[in-house]
């Protein structure tokens, strides 16, 4: 039985007076399907009074019953990773106190650990805390000097730390650039990433800041590729697929430890899967041109249901970190029982009865007996 369900398990236990009639039961050799899903309405502002009434689960296309259904307030685990690479010298004053901002915004309950990359990943205190004066302590003594930007590594790094831990487990990355690892072999690849993501069920949220005013457009970045899952085309009847994207309590304008990284995989091996898109630039009214971040960060959290947001240096990037821990703690838990233990990536799919919101919720699940 994985530590995911233990910890819906236990969370049932205690909340029966909430759930009521529909509390399930679960038997050896079956797979119970979690998801977090995260809703908002169509200006982006966050909906978190809806019933399990309102949503529907599909597996391959399949209509799923819904056995588990939660609204309240859920603790969180989390690593925040923070990018001290050399072009974020200038943001890091605000790349701090936005940070203070998401740890004066994390409950009781929560768990958190602070990382930063550069040079090598680290990430502090040695076990997870609440403690909050801890973490502003961390962020203000324990952060790396400036050096490369290995944000997949760094990634990799934090799904280690949150590997022996149970319930909702997070990586938040903050980064302004591409995956640079400034060394040439022994690097995690993008590929390494989501697929464990996928299959540890670790929730990716993103905050990319585009660099509005490089002298020069960044050098073509080397082909990564991304999972057949992204370019597999309909996800059910219709072809619809979840929405991504932004939006925000407030509302939020989107425009456009110490570990090592120890015993990480080699270098990418081919897999015949789809490229990723081309980042795309954009430019200020002013004709600066701006380079937005690595594409694979929105990728890897639309993948596993998690919220992706670029944002410019002019942008309140606190009020950003303040609308992640929201979101994180006003989400809903669906979960099913899988009809088939084929081993398989399945597609997952949560949508919505009202069609003027929009849920984000992990899109795949591995079936196999727990």
């Amino acid at each position: 039985m994985s530590r995911r369900l233990i910890s819906v398990l236990a969370a049932i236990a205690l909340a029966a007076p909430v759930i009521g009639a529909q509390e399930p039961t679960f038997h050896g050799g079956t797979h119970t399907v979690s998801s977090d899903a995260t809703v908002v309405d169509r200006g982006g502002r966050l909906v978190s009074n809806l019933t399990k009434d309102d949503f529907e689960v599909y597996d391959d296309g399949q209509p799923q019953k819904v056995t588990v259904f939660r609204n309240d307030i859920q603790p969180i685990t989390i690593v925040i990773m923070l990018d001290r690479s050399g072009s974020m010298v200038g943001n890091f004053e605000i790349e701090r106190a936005a940070a203070e901002q998401f740890v004066a915004d994390l409950l009781p309950s929560d768990k958190a650990r602070l990382g930063s990359f550069s040079n090598q990943v680290r990430i502090d205190p040695e076990e997870f805390t609440s403690d909050p004066n801890e973490l502003v302590r961390i962020l203000h003594h324990d952060l790396l000097d400036a050096g490369p930007t290995p944000l997949w590594n760094a990634t990799f790094a934090a799904m280690n730390a949150l590997a022996p831990q149970s319930g909702r487990r997070v990586v938040l990355v903050f980064t302004d650039g591409y995956d640079n690892p400034g060394r040439p072999i022994g690097n995690v690849s993008f590929n390494e990433v989501i697929d464990r993501s996928q299959s540890e069920e670790i929730m990716v949220y993103a905050i990319g800041l585009a660099d509005e005013c490089r002298g020069s457009a960044p050098a073509p970045r080397p082909q990564t590729t991304a999972s057949r899952r992204f370019q597999r085309g309909p996800r059910g009847p219709g072809g619809r697929f979840p929405g991504g994207g932004g939006g925000g309590r407030p509302p939020i304008v989107i425009p456009g430890g110490r570990l090592p990284p120890i015993g990480l995989p080699g270098p990418d091996m081919p897999t015949g899967r789809t490229p990723l898109p081309p980042a795309r630039r954009d430019t200020t009214p002013a004709g600066c041109p701006a380079s937005p971040p690595d594409a694979g960060l929105k990728a890897l959290a639309d993948e596993g249901g998690g919220g992706y947001f670029e944002l410019r240096t002019t942008d309140d990037l606190a009020a950003t970190f303040s609308r992640v821990a929201d979101e994180l703690h006003h989400q809903y838990l669906l979960a099913f029982t899988a009809s088939a233990l084929d081993g398989k990536v399945h597609q997952l799919e949560v949508r919505l009865r009202d069609d003027r919101l929009v849920p984000r919720a992990r899109k795949s699940y591995v079936a196999r007996a727990e």
